[in-house]
């Protein structure tokens, strides 16, 4: 309640006077959320009464001698949030430099009319693609809430770390998150650091040391990387998860804690234990839990527009459609961590909250071109058909200016005309 009324003085203070059937809801900071009655709001500038105007309305402040009429209205079904904005009196609003009459509006996009900002995220729009986003895991609330362990399989870079962190947060688990990269530690630290150690235990061991498991008392522990435990260490474990105890290095007596254990793995465990590098029983202790596979970008391209949408919900930038499409063609080998890094730096380099294709995306481009990632596939491809693929992506990059994409890849206008016919001959279909 205060809030709702905290919001509607500030709207009061900012001369923006609503209609008897908009509503205005508290969103997160300063943004602000409407709710439809009708799937459509007109912006009219002050004292205007165009006919027709509905009575989901916002009153703009101005300098009233330029009367304006926009509207808002929804395109099709509610729950695809995509909105078309019209201008049906007064100057058109400008889109990538061009004035426009019509535009799609998609995601929590800012609208710039005039000189007045209108943020909108109609439907909950952001709640409902973050949702979307994060794994379905993190809605099973009874396995969020008990001690059963998790083993998360997935690529590098598909966020196994930042999943195991969220089943933590929203575990209620009163105790610390903490993270332990196994990969990081030689053989002789690992067991000191995840089981602690009794000052004189070794050479440097000159204080107690606590270690992982009980910093992790009554919270969780995600031991990521656990293929690259040693056989020794895995026996040690095993032990644990068979009695939730376990004695430090150099200690006579042994600690019991309660603890959820969270463990990713980069590769499939099953070749280890085929190859004696993992322990079997080890293993079915593992695989007895509970079990997610993070599928890798490159075998889900939906992934990577709600990854980007939900970035750009995060980080307030809107992403062109154009520069969507062509991540969507990426392989992306270092999956989220690597489009979220790139996204980043697209932001921090940027003038503008409008992120459209530039010089960092050219070099994605190259880089995940079929001639780089050759050495990964299984067959030997022509170098003419590549070189074919190559040109025909650059060509749909520059928007199918041949003359822009024969200066790019320094070619001549004929040869790209060429490359690109050959590719979409019949023969090759």
């Amino acid at each position: 309640m205060y809030q709702q009324k905290l919001m509607q003085k500030q709207i009061a203070t900012s001369g923006v006077r609503i209609g008897d059937s908009c509503s205005i809801l508290p969103f997160t900071g300063r943004r602000r959320a409407f709710t439809l009655t009708r799937f459509r709001i007109d912006l009219v500038s002050p004292k205007f009464r165009p006919t027709g105007l509905s009575g989901s309305y916002f009153e703009l402040p101005g300098n009233g001698t330029q009367p304006f009429h926009y509207r808002l209205e929804l395109d099709g079904a509610a729950e695809a949030g995509r909105f078309v904005l019209k201008a049906l009196l007064g100057q058109p609003f400008l889109l990538n430099g061009s004035a426009a009459r019509e535009a799609y509006v998609e995601r929590a996009d800012r609208l710039y009319i005039e000189d007045n900002r209108i943020n909108f995220d109609p439907f909950d729009l952001a709640e409902h693609i973050n949702r979307h986003f994060d794994h379905p895991v993190l809605r099973e609330q009874a396995l969020l809430e008990s001690t059963l362990k998790i083993l998360i399989q997935g690529e590098t870079g598909t966020g196994k770390s930042h999943l195991s962190a969220k089943i933590h947060a929203a575990s209620g688990r009163r105790g610390k998150f903490v993270s332990v990269n196994l990969s990081s530690f030689n053989e002789q630290l690992i067991e000191s650091e995840l089981f602690g150690h009794k000052k004189g235990a070794f050479t440097g061991a000159i204080a107690d040391k606590s270690g992982a498991f009980i910093e992790a008392e009554n919270g969780t522990l995600f031991l990521d990387e656990i293929d690259s435990l040693p056989l020794e260490l895995q026996t040690k474990l095993l032990t644990f998860l068979d009695s939730n105890r376990f004695r430090r290095v150099g200690d006579v007596r042994e600690t019991a804690i309660s603890a959820r254990l969270i463990f990713a793995s980069g590769q499939p465990l099953e070749p280890l234990v085929r190859d004696g590098r993992f322990r079997r029983d080890f293993y079915f202790r593992l695989k007895s839990g509970h079990t997610l596979e993070l599928g890798a970008l490159r075998n889900d391209s939906g992934r990577i527009r709600e990854a980007c949408r939900h970035f750009s919900l995060k980080e307030g930038v809107i992403l062109s459609n154009r520069v969507l499409d062509f991540y969507e063609t990426l392989p992306w080998p270092g999956n989220l961590r690597q489009l979220f890094g790139h996204l980043e730096k697209k932001k921090v380099l940027s003038r503008s909250p409008k992120l459209d294709f530039d010089e960092s995306d050219e070099g994605l481009l190259c880089a995940s071109s079929d001639l780089t990632t050759i050495s990964s596939r299984d067959e030997i491809l022509p170098l003419q058909e590549l070189k074919e693929e190559y040109v025909k992506r650059a060509l749909g990059l520059c928007e199918g200016n041949v003359s822009l994409a024969a200066r790019k890849l320094r070619l001549t206008q004929k040869t790209v005309k060429s490359l690109v016919g050959k590719s979409n001959s019949p023969e090759r279909k």
